[in-house]
């Protein structure tokens, strides 16, 4: 579902746990637009933490795969680039399986939740949060990216690790044609969540959004877009299995699929 990005000479390289991670330089400055905020004090010094932050916290989420990969008897590389990153298998885990496959993409996100678990623990511990601006500032982006970006992952939409997740529920539960319907979930969900949020940004209809609960009041134009593309892009993938299916599998065809125009 998703290509990996071609290398450029100004990726960074290095080693985590022995997996080769690579950095595309798009990664910071996607981050660092999704981070900036000019209008309040020490924008600058906030920045800087959140690409530290979203760094860190991406990073732990794709060594999550990767550390399923290998538990499964794998191995793995990690890609991080625009809003978010990519793990890699170098070597097969085994046979395919569903449940094998659900397991490595709930890896992802349990790996972000794990992490944010560990900075709520320490700060009810030894309650660091309340020391400066800076350390409140921490804790609320760390919680933020690896709890609210990683429920956000594990909605049933492609090529979330929820869309992955689905596809394979479909599979397990012997659902026909299980990927063309985890696409239209897909479509349909991510639609309905670009809808939400555009509703939300202009804040049309007012009497509707105010008898929603406050989880749901909120959105953006970024959120808008970008599940608006994911909408698109789930039907362009399940038109193109549609046809696909079709082409294979014709109860009213008896001609060879190979000599089908």
């Amino acid at each position: 579902m998703l290509a990996e990005p071609q290398p450029t000479p100004y990726d960074l390289k290095f080693r985590a746990f022995g997996f080769p991670v690579r950095v595309h330089p798009l990664f910071w400055l996607a981050t660092a637009m999704l981070g900036w905020s000019g209008d309040r004090p020490n924008a600058g010094a906030f920045l800087l933490m959140w690409v530290g932050v979203v760094f860190v916290s991406i990073l732990v989420h794709e060594l999550g795969h990767a550390f399923a990969f290998r538990a499964f008897g794998g191995d793995g590389r990690v890609w991080l680039y625009w809003f978010g990153g990519l793990a890699i298998p170098e070597s097969g885990p085994g046979p395919r399986s569903p449940v094998k496959q659900i397991a490595i993409s709930l890896a992802g996100p349990g790996a972000g939740f794990l992490l944010a678990g560990v900075v709520y623990a320490t700060n009810e511990t030894m309650d660091w949060r309340s020391g400066s601006i800076f350390a409140w500032e921490f804790y609320s982006q760390m919680m933020w990216v690896n709890v609210v970006w990683g429920l956000v992952n594990l909605l049933p939409v492609y090529p979330l690790d929820g869309g992955q997740v689905c596809r394979e529920v479909c599979v397990l539960l012997r659902v026909r044609r299980a990927q063309a319907v985890s696409l239209q979930i897909s479509m349909v969900t991510a639609g309905a969540i670009a809808v939400l949020s555009l509703m939300n940004t202009v804040n049309q209809p007012a009497d509707l959004l105010a008898q929603l609960p406050w989880w749901l009041r909120i959105g953006s134009l970024f959120t808008t877009v970008m599940f608006g593309v994911l909408a698109y892009s789930s039907y362009q993938m399940w038109t193109h299995v549609r046809q696909r299916d079709s082409y294979w599998d014709d109860p009213d065809d008896d001609t060879p699929p190979w000599n089908r125009r």
